[in-house]
């Protein structure tokens, strides 16, 4: 359980998505409402429909989904993470870069040089993106 400090700072949140309202309709709260918000989450665990937004890919005439979340549960996803974050990370491989807090394709891409230059030349690249059921 976290302590309540930890339920009353704020949600990080980069680019657009922070201005993009959910289901609920809802962009932005006062301080007031955060306090509410806690409240709510403490004891509500059911997360509510995403609202889906069609967005265009980079460099492509197609258009990808994006599942916009409410505030309330953009909030519950943030407690979350900020509790299970720091005993998984403890846990990962130091050469694992995917999807992991500072680390980048960049770094990744380091250490394959690191490891070439060491005579280590087994580098496994796979990208299973398209292996993922999607409805048709």
């Amino acid at each position: 359980m976290l302590p309540n400090s930890q339920l009353n700072k704020p949600a990080p949140q980069a680019g657009q998505g922070k201005k993009t309202a959910g289901v609920d309709g809802v962009r932005v709260i006062s301080p007031r409402q955060r306090f509410e918000l806690v409240k709510n989450i403490k004891g509500n665990l059911k997360a509510k429909p995403l609202r889906r937004v069609w967005i265009p890919k980079p460099g492509k005439n197609e258009k990808r989904p994006l599942g916009i979340p409410t505030i309330q549960d953009r909030a519950r996803q943030a407690l979350v993470k900020s509790a299970l974050e720091p005993e998984w990370e403890s846990r990962f491989e130091g050469t694992s870069y995917g999807f992991r807090p500072g680390r980048s394709a960049q770094d990744a891409i380091s250490r394959i040089y690191i490891a070439i230059n060491q005579g280590q030349y087994y580098v496994l690249d796979a990208d299973i993106a398209k292996c993922s059921y999607r409805e048709p």
